[in-house]
């Protein structure tokens, strides 16, 4: 991933320590989906929002006071890389060398934060696609993978699931992009609508 010198590299282990100091009991990867989808419905504002709106009453406080540098960094480094013409954006995820079932069991947190971003952000696109949109392609697509798990033979190491996951993952990546272009009219409404 390119990431200029304003915006640095996201770091998921350190976000997801930092998190957990803090109290936070929603995943990171969970979280970052759900930052990703409010910013391709509604921009950086409706992903303040949706952040705040997932962590429980009881901990929103201690957890934004502790963590709010690295939770408005998440906000910018997303919009920034959802916005940048060469492609950049990566959802936050575990390395390639975290254990398979904490890599699967992370995007399919990803994609189902990434649905209650949008879903809250702009319900609409959920129920309003038609059936040949390729938003409503890509948003069953991440409910199925927010579904997804390791079989009891993939996760002894039986089979290429790493290599799937590998594949999935860039669905996930490029989806993302293309749900972020299909929603800027919804984004331009929603930025209108801000007073």
């Amino acid at each position: 991933m390119t990431t200029s010198s304003a915006t640095p590299p996201l770091d998921y282990d350190r976000l997801r320590d930092s998190l957990a100091t803090a109290g936070a009991v929603v995943a990171l990867a969970e979280l970052h989906g759900g930052v990703c989808g409010a910013l391709c419905a509604g921009g950086p504002a409706e992903a303040r929002r949706w952040l705040v709106d997932s962590l429980d009453d009881a901990e929103v406080g201690a957890v934004t006071a502790a963590v709010a540098d690295d939770l408005e960094a998440l906000i910018g480094a997303s919009s920034k890389m959802l916005e940048d013409n060469e492609l950049t954006f990566e959802p936050l995820l575990p390395s390639d060398d975290a254990p398979l079932a904490e890599q699967v069991e992370a995007l399919a947190a990803w994609c189902q934060g990434f649905l209650s971003g949008v879903g809250s952000t702009a319900p609409g696109s959920l129920r309003g696609s038609s059936e040949g949109d390729s938003l409503a392609e890509i948003l069953r697509d991440f409910a199925e993978i927010s579904r997804a798990g390791l079989s009891e033979d993939e996760a002894e190491g039986h089979g290429q699931p790493d290599f799937a996951l590998a594949e999935v993952r860039e669905y996930v990546r490029v989806g993302v992009q293309l749900a972020f272009e299909e929603l800027g009219p919804v984004r331009s409404a929603a930025a209108g609508d801000v007073h």
